[in-house]
């Protein structure tokens, strides 16, 4: 029998587990180009958000099914975080450049955009490899910022075609023409409201990562 064969069922669920991170890693830059290539276009926008949330879910069902990074029963579990980290600032940074090359970037979204961008760069050099590997295993602080800038990106990436939505629901209530000369904004102010939230929890959860780092290096 071969050795795949051998794998009990946990251990294939680990190794499944592992196929998701590895897909979230290597969708990330198709959503990319797509935004990069034609958003805000409705059908392109349609695309990369279906894209986006099947990557999202990818890290959910990693973790449900081959258990959470530090599982001893995957072998590319160290990775998660990663995939993670290049999935939201890839897609913010796709974002930022379509905005500013249609002279639109404006700071409600650049700032936390730029806020996460950054924290994630630094506290991915600052864990470093081997402590991302080992030794500081993800908080509930930093999941629930990990689970709020997805939440956010997926707003805004959709934020065409959901617009559209609203606004036929306005439809029924408002006069048409007001509709089609004033298109509702609330999708993407949601977007940029929830992503400051999750920009604050960024900061306060690389706080308490670099606090942790020295009280350990105190001990």
């Amino acid at each position: 029998m071969s050795e795949n064969q051998n794998l009990t069922p946990k251990q294939a669920g680990g190794a499944f587990a592992d196929a998701l991170t590895l897909i979230r890693i290597m969708i990330t830059p198709i959503i990319m180009a797509l935004i990069i290539m034609g958003w805000p276009d409705t059908n392109i926008a349609i695309f990369a958000s279906v894209l986006f949330v099947v990557a999202a879910l990818t890290d959910i069902f990693d973790d449900y099914i081959g258990g959470v990074e530090s599982s001893d029963l995957r072998k590319y579990g160290w990775m998660d975080d990663i995939a993670d980290t290049i999935l939201i600032i890839g897609t913010l940074l796709a974002l930022s450049y379509v905005l500013f090359r249609s002279e639109i970037l404006a700071w409600p979204f650049l700032v936390p955009a730029a806020i996460l961008v950054l924290r994630e760069l630094i506290v991915g050099i600052f864990k470093g490899f081997e402590l991302v590997r080992y030794g500081m295993p993800n908080s509930r602080l930093s999941n629930a910022k990990v689970g709020l800038s997805m939440l956010a990106i997926c707003l805004l990436v959709a934020s065409p075609w959901l617009t559209q939505f609203v606004d036929l629901l306005r439809a029924d209530h408002q006069d048409p023409m007001d509709v089609y000369n004033s298109a509702s904004p609330w999708v993407w102010i949601l977007g940029q409201i929830i992503l400051w939230i999750a920009a604050i929890l960024s900061i306060l959860s690389a706080v308490r990562i670099f606090k942790t780092k020295l009280s350990a290096n105190d001990v």
